[in-house]
């Protein structure tokens, strides 16, 4: 763990001293009866199976069938079985997924299982309320999963904004845009599982995850098969790097680049999405244009330009038949307007240029200007900086531009200085 960050090491000692005193305090508080052994050795083999099959989030992170297993645990049981049940199911997860990783992070998982179970144990301690399926009790039983929930996700958010360099809070709200449909099918499902249990014990309890892992299957299906567009995606612009080999890596920047502004500008995270594939796919309409004319030295004829100034139209054309991608064609075909309205190919100007042309048309003239080409050497972060402030206002929006300007030099600082952390 040395190699980590501070903030990071200092909440991993913080949420594990946390979970280290709650599992104690209701360790004690337990009347550790064989009944309540044989139940911990239960649930916990259901925690354990529950947290070897996860389904990793778009933003870092991921979910589990588990959370319905520890809110059924803390519905039934005393405190000291499920937190217990909650230590174990991270401690001993086992699992390609984890295979390799180092033991701080079952330590850490561990403890954020106990710290976020013992936030819905107090909702439940607060209340008073005894095991029933009355109105009022649901709620209460709820309130204890999303209490869960909402601690688990804080926590996480902080520990991958300390790894990641990024906003914990940007990180927050992308992933409750995947977590709550998670919370709406699980937590429900937590408590059927504890009336299942007390009605018809350890039988009726496995025949019950059935559907539970069932439930975990659809969501892996559908997180898989959003990243299976962006893979789409991905193949097209290879297709088109193949063409101009003094590109290559292009398309890709232009995305990273892209999604800080739009995180920077809290976008929303289907928004954020969006701009990215257009990104991505700003220059795919370059399929259409001769690799010739793409790799040639020399100075180009009236004509080439022509062909090279109608890729932005031939990049509408294709994506207009890829009926996942939205509708980002729009995008692709304005990304090389100007503000002044000298741009192409339909010379509109300022705000009537889709927003996300605009943010693109920017994280395209810095990476233009930074890479290296054929004819030239790539130019420095801080003479792209003076070259998108000269066009601002002609070429380039200059408010955004003065938020992009802000955004890249802030991250290229943050970077330099998390390297340098790193080395000492």
């Amino acid at each position: 763990m040395k190699d980590l960050p501070r903030s990071f090491n200092r909440l991993f000692i913080l949420i594990t001293l946390m979970a280290l005193v709650f599992w104690a305090w209701a360790i004690y508080q337990t009347d550790w009866s064989l009944t309540n052994v044989i139940r911990l050795i239960i649930f916990g083999f259901l925690a354990v199976v529950s947290e070897s099959l996860p389904v990793s989030l778009p933003k870092g992170g991921y979910v589990t069938v588990s959370y319905a297993v520890f809110i059924c645990g803390v519905i039934l049981f005393p405190v000291g079985v499920s937190l217990s049940v909650a230590a174990i199911g991270g401690l001993f997860v086992c699992g390609k997924e984890v295979r390799g990783e180092p033991f701080y992070k079952r330590v850490f998982n561990a403890s954020q299982f106990v710290v976020s179970l013992g936030a819905a144990c107090l909702v439940l301690r607060i209340t008073r309320i005894s095991f029933s399926i009355a109105p009022v009790t649901i709620i209460i039983y709820l309130a204890a999963a999303f209490s869960y929930m909402l601690t688990n996700m804080t926590v996480v958010a902080i520990a991958l904004g300390s790894l990641q360099g990024k906003s914990p809070w940007l990180i927050w709200i992308e992933n409750i845009r995947w977590s709550i449909p998670n919370f709406m099918s699980l937590a429900p499902l937590g408590l059927l599982m504890a009336l299942v249990y007390r009605n018809d014990g350890e039988l009726g309890l496995f025949l019950l995850f059935i559907p539970l892992f069932i439930s975990r299957h659809a969501f892996q299906l559908y997180i898989e098969m959003r990243e299976n567009y962006l893979n789409t995606v991905e193949a097209l612009v290879q297709a088109l790097e193949a063409k101009d080999t003094y590109t290559s890596g292009h398309s890709s920047r232009v995305g990273k680049l892209a999604v800080t502004m739009g995180e920077a500008m809290a976008m929303s995270e289907e928004k954020i999405v969006f701009l990215k594939y257009a990104a991505v796919l700003h220059d795919v309409g370059k399929i259409g244009v001769s690799e010739t004319i793409l790799n040639k030295e020399e100075k180009l004829l009236d004509s080439e330009w022509e062909a090279i100034r109608s890729h932005p139209v031939i990049g509408q054309t294709i994506i207009k038949g890829i009926k996942f991608l939205f509708d980002i064609g729009l995008v692709v075909r304005h990304h090389h307007e100007r503000y002044d309205g000298k741009g192409y190919p339909d010379g509109i100007p300022g705000e009537e240029i889709p927003l996300e042309s605009r943010i693109i048309a920017i994280a395209d003239t810095y990476d233009a200007i930074t890479s290296d080409r054929s004819y030239r050497q790539g130019s420095t972060h801080d003479e792209a900086i003076q070259e998108l402030q000269r066009v601002a206002g002609s070429q380039l929006d200059p408010e955004l531009v003065e938020l992009f300007c802000k955004v890249v030099t802030n991250e290229l600082v943050q970077k330099v200085s998390t390297d340098q952390a790193q080395k000492t």
